[in-house]
């Protein structure tokens, strides 16, 4: 996954209600009404967020019916979350401060 990719997922993920929604899917699929049971803000406002997070890449959406249903990417969550683990590696910061001259 290319840094820009990681950079622009973060960009989504600074808003507390896409963190939340991510909690909140952890436990698996739910559609868009159960989701909005969990918050205080309006439909509308949830549906930006969704599209918002479906647009980067992080959720997966699916209709049945008149239903929407989210689901975590689990591919790009694990890419993302692979590149965070390593930059947090301290060799990667080693090779950074010799490629850098630091």
């Amino acid at each position: 996954m290319e840094l820009t990719v990681v950079a622009d997922i973060c960009k989504v993920l600074s808003d507390p209600h896409r963190l939340r929604i991510m909690k909140a899917l952890v436990a698996g699929e739910k559609c868009a009404s159960e989701l909005l049971q969990d918050f205080t803000i309006s439909q509308p406002t949830l549906s930006h967020h969704m599209k918002t997070m479906v647009e980067a890449g992080l959720l997966i959406e699916k209709k049945q019916g008149k239903r929407t249903y989210y689901a975590i990417d689990r591919h790009t969550w694990d890419e993302f979350m692979l590149v965070l683990d390593t930059i947090s590696n301290e060799s990667y910061w080693e090779h950074v401060e010799m490629t850098s001259g630091v």
